[in-house]
């Protein structure tokens, strides 16, 4: 799957620095995770930019 760095997913489930939450992208739910020391809250918009096995990476949205 290759992303475009503008796909956007909503956060269902918190995601916090080393941990994995929950997005819906593309009408599906999916495990998510940042790379980066973010956190991000249910309903925030996030940036899709990669995806390690299932899990999608995701940073802020600009």
């Amino acid at each position: 799957m290759n992303f475009d760095n503008s796909e956007k997913a909503i956060v269902d489930e918190e995601i916090r620095p080393n941990e994995c939450g929950r997005v819906r992208f593309q009408n599906s739910w999916w495990p998510a995770k940042c790379d980066l020391d973010l956190t991000f809250e249910p309903g925030d918009v996030v940036r899709v930019v990669g995806i390690d096995n299932i899990t999608l990476i995701v940073e802020a949205s600009l």
